[in-house]
């Protein structure tokens, strides 16, 4: 290989290593706080004492009491509190300002995928919702009067979290700079072989 073929290898090395470093499209995304069961803090805009009630993402069928509140016009706080004392907090989510690649980030995160929440007595558009598990009285009326009083919260949620890393393709970056090192290496063991 001359001068001038190991010259052009090069160029077009770099040439390549620019092109794979361009800027990629990067976007973070801001998943709202939601207050806990233990302490909604919002308005309540429906509550059942006792009953069966569903929890998203969940097939089973669930016995106890159950309330909803509005943490505002995008975010609702769904408080299941079961008889043996177990709960379930949902954060409901209003998602219809992110694009599909936006919820799928969120969805890689363990979030369920709701496409029409009127289903579930929301309104009839898309939301995502997590499930968290928390400590709360049970709703047997033998408990002195604090059926569905929550005791203790054992939920651990992502509050104000933002998904900047993993949603923006840095892992492609680094694999372009390994691969874009190897290359480098090779070309300059090559170059320093042949004299260059």
């Amino acid at each position: 290989m001359g001068k001038k073929t190991l010259c052009q290898v090069i160029v077009t090395g770099l040439i390549s290593m620019a092109w794979l470093l361009r800027p990629l499209n990067v976007f973070a995304i801001d998943i709202p706080s939601f207050p806990t069961c233990t302490n909604p803090q919002s308005p309540l805009k429906i509550s059942y004492v006792d009953g069966k009630h569903g929890i998203v993402g969940n097939p089973g069928e669930f016995v106890g009491s159950d309330s909803v509140y509005t943490v505002n016009d995008i975010q609702t706080l769904q408080c299941f509190c079961a008889v043996n004392g177990e709960g379930i907090q949902t954060n409901w989510w209003k998602v219809t300002s992110l694009t599909q690649e936006e919820i799928q980030t969120i969805k890689n995160l363990g979030w369920t995928f709701v496409p029409d929440g009127s289903v579930w007595g929301l309104a009839n558009t898309q939301y995502i919702a997590q499930n968290t598990n928390y400590s709360c009285g049970s709703n047997n009326p033998s408990n002195n009067g604090t059926g569905g009083v929550v005791l203790s919260s054992a939920a651990k949620t992502q509050t104000g979290a933002v998904l900047g890393f993993a949603a923006t393709g840095n892992a492609q970056m680094l694999f372009t700079l390994a691969i874009t090192s190897v290359l480098s290496l090779v070309l300059g063991i090559i170059a320093r072989k042949r004299g260059v």
